[in-house]
């Protein structure tokens, strides 16, 4: 707590000193100094004479250097923090000053003392106080009766129109403004009761002066209470406009109630007092401890609602809970209040179902919405110390009575509120502008699907942006409000390199990312355009793997030129880092020889066009289907599903087998008794048979090509052919040529040998059979 207080301290100090000068002492005028006519002859004298005008010259200009040398040494440094203890050390004489005032007020009390003795020993005075207390129970008991009067007249049509539903605001203005004029015939009955018997009595002027102030001070409180009463409606929940349970109606009429009391009475009081006679002193000294009265009230209302307000802002939106003692109920009801007036303000990000770019939109808000939870748990924490500090504040600024000091914390408050909800409100703009102005219509999303994603890429980063911006101005104008001159900031040349180099790298960056999604955007449309009928054209394999290779190379390129001009534009010498990437190249060239060696032989790959993604190749021992290129490695997949990466460094060989075009070899075996003529003809009828067919037509390139017969084995002939294919078709038409020629063999009884073995017996040989021998009986 010690701590706490210390700082309260401190925090009001710096505002008392920021708030406004304290009105300056104008000091009396120095007194002329006779002038003496011997002087200025002497003086006369001195201009006449050539010589001696020279030396009081040269001696004025050695005064003149000597005083600029001490002005120069004592100059105060231009630093934020040397200002402000230059302004405080300014501005600790003027507030002491006004400190001692109030403490010379508080003192006097024992003359107020006296005041008060005089005023019951002096039978006149004690006469005019009996007759001001007549004369006030004359008129505000004749105001109350006539009050009561009314009330119980106006009672049967103020229920009936707090009987009355009223389901919208709109709906419930009327009922209230009519129950407002049913409440206000009271105020004007007591009013005219009041003022009537003022005007028929006969007492001095200053007892009617008194009982008039205080008549006043009745009809301000009843008219503050009907207001709240027009506000809250704590009898008729169906006509209440604020959202709030009918304990919290009551707790906070019970509050305002107080409030009013205490500061309109007490200040109306003293004003009464003085009329009568009393001291100017201790009619301040009253005043101060009104304000004081009413401020420590403020702060207990504080204190007892820290909980809840702090739960609000928190967003956990806690409800009163009987079975949660801990939870006070002024705390619930108060809850209820913040709660009800934030209904459906966490769901104003929220996106309707089957919108994907708004559902983008709703990400980026969640994402920047744990941002702002996580301040305003921070803030929840404080928010009872923020708003006593500002408390104490306005009341210190009043009771030391600093100039201009009021209206400076009164005028920046307003100011305040209104940037906030101005704010709140551009927000919320910009995020309804962001959700609808950028949807893409159901039927666009239907025909494009790829088309929202495309489109909203960056709408995150722009609407992150966009935020930033607000908020960033926001915080300026608050800080200008309260006297910051953050706007003058931007004038400074500190403030000028700033925005020059934050306008600089914002354009290099929207120049980058605008070339990068006209080189990427070309690139993908190239490799993923279709004819006129939709379908897509088949692009090269060289160019799938040149291409993509090439957009990867240009991304490098542009973060590492972006990258050093921005850290150009934060004031960071780049030449040092320039010379230390080519120092670190070079050593990377001597010590990574291997890496090299990888870079330069997968470069010349790629620009001879010897394998690309998709080809069948069989490189560094290992097979497999090229899954992806690198400017480092090659990345196989194997029939297993195995997948291979090899070094360009490691491979001395590269075989291709989906080059431009492919060939299924054929190796038939047919039987020595078979007639190789018919075995070629039924191997063309079943290309032709494949050619003709939708199905394969397209992949089979060229008519079966028989080179004829191969080779003579030893239980088989060889006939040797094979089908040109499309690259990568060639072993599914393989499978499928052989399918049918096993069918075909089949029906024609064509032979296929396989290897056996055939066993000669002599004559009258006779067989040894190896089977068991029966068990004799």
């Amino acid at each position: 707590m010690s701590r706490l207080a210390c700082l309260l301290l401190f925090s009001l100090f710096c505002l008392f000193t920021v708030a406004g000068p304290a009105p300056a002492q104008n000091p009396a005028p120095a007194a002329d100094p006779a002038v003496d006519a011997k002087q200025v002859d002497t003086l006369i004298q001195t201009l006449e004479d050539p010589a001696k005008r020279d030396g009081l010259l040269a001696q004025l200009k050695a005064l003149q250097a000597v005083e600029q040398q001490r002005q120069g040494t004592e100059a105060p440094a231009s630093s934020l923090g040397s200002r402000f203890l230059s302004t405080l050390s300014d501005r600790v004489e003027e507030v002491s000053q006004q400190i001692a005032e109030a403490g010379r007020a508080v003192i006097d009390a024992p003359h107020a003392l006296r005041w008060l003795n005089q005023q019951v020993a002096n039978p006149v005075k004690r006469d005019n106080w009996l007759r001001l207390a007549l004369h006030l129970a004359a008129i505000i008991g004749a105001g109350y009766a006539a009050r009561w009067i009314a009330i119980w007249l106006l009672r049967r049509p103020r229920h009936a129109l707090g009987a009355r539903n009223g389901h919208h605001w709109w709906t419930k203005l009327p009922l209230l403004t009519m129950r407002l004029l049913i409440d206000l015939l009271p105020m004007a009955a007591f009013a005219l009761a009041g003022f009537g018997v003022l005007s028929a009595s006969d007492a001095p002027r200053a007892v009617r002066l008194a009982s008039l102030t205080i008549l006043n001070a009745s009809l301000i409180v009843q008219g503050t209470l009907v207001i709240t009463r027009f506000l809250l409606s704590p009898n008729t929940i169906n006509l209440r406009l604020v959202p709030v349970s009918d304990e919290t109606a009551h707790y906070l009429l019970i509050w305002v109630r107080r409030i009013v009391i205490v500061g309109v009475y007490g200040y109306f009081i003293a004003q009464a007092a003085l009329v009568l006679g009393l001291p100017a002193k201790p009619y301040a000294a009253g005043l101060k401890l009104v304000g004081l009265l009413v401020t420590v009230m403020l702060i207990i209302l504080i204190l007892q609602n820290r909980q809840s307000v702090a739960a609000w802002m928190r967003g956990d939106h806690l409800r009163p809970d009987p079975d949660h003692p801990e939870i006070d109920p002024a705390d619930a009801a108060l809850q209820a209040v913040v709660a009800g007036e934030s209904g459906g303000s966490d769901a104003e990000l929220g996106a309707p179902a089957g919108q994907p770019a708004e559902a983008t939109i709703v990400s980026h808000a969640a994402q920047r919405g744990r941002a702002v939870k996580a301040v305003r748990r921070r803030l929840a924490d404080v928010w009872h110390i923020l708003a006593m500090l500002y408390l104490s504040a306005i009341y210190f600024i009043w009771v030391l009575e600093i100039a201009g000091g009021f209206e400076f914390v009164l005028r920046a408050t307003l100011v305040t509120g209104a940037i906030l909800v101005g704010s709140r409100l551009l927000a919320e703009g910009l995020d309804r502008t962001m959700r609808r102005g950028f949807a893409i219509s159901p039927e666009l999303q239907a025909q494009f699907p790829g088309l929202e994603n495309r489109a909203n890429r960056y709408l995150p980063v722009l609407h992150r942006l966009l935020k930033g911006l607000l908020w960033f101005f926001t915080l300026v104008l608050l800080l200008q409000a309260w006297g910051a001159n953050a706007l003058g900031w931007f004038d400074t040349n500190f403030g000028q390199r700033i925005t020059a180099s934050a306008v600089t790298i914002f354009l290099v960056l929207t120049l980058a990312l605008i070339a990068w999604e006209m080189v990427s955007g070309a690139i993908h449309r190239y490799l993923n355009a279709t004819d006129d009928s939709g379908t897509a054209i088949q692009r090269s394999a060289r160019m799938r793997t040149l291409l993509p290779l090439a957009r990867n190379a240009l991304m490098i390129l542009m973060i590492t030129m972006v990258g050093l001009i921005v850290l150009s534009e934060l004031g960071v010498n780049i030449a040092p880092l320039l010379a230390g990437a080519g120092v670190v190249g070079l050593a990377i060239g001597f010590g990574a020889q291997t890496l090299v060696k990888d870079v330069i032989t997968g470069l010349f790959m790629l620009i001879e066009d010897t394998l690309s993604v998709g080809d069948v190749v069989n490189v560094g021992g290992k097979g497999g289907v090229v899954e992806a290129i690198t400017i480092r490695t090659i990345r196989l997949r194997d029939y297993d599903g195995s997948v291979h990466t090899i070094p360009f460094s490691s491979v001395t060989t590269a075989t291709n087998m989906t080059k431009d075009f492919s060939f299924y070899v054929l190796l038939v075996t047919v039987d020595y008794k078979e007639d190789t003529d018919r075995v070629i003809a039924v191997l063309r009828e079943i290309a032709d048979q494949m050619r003709s067919e939708p199905a394969y037509a397209a992949a089979m390139l060229d008519t079966i090509d028989i080179a004829g017969v191969d080779a003579f084995q030893d239980s088989a002939v060889m006939i040797k052919a094979r089908l040109k294919t499309r690259p990568i078709q060639q072993w599914g038409i393989g499978r499928e040529f052989n399918r049918r020629m096993k069918k075909r063999f089949d029906e024609l009884g064509i032979s296929i040998p396989f290897p056996q073995r055939t066993l000669h017996l002599a004559n009258n040989t006779p067989l040894i059979s190896n089977a068991p021998r029966e068990a004799e009986g």
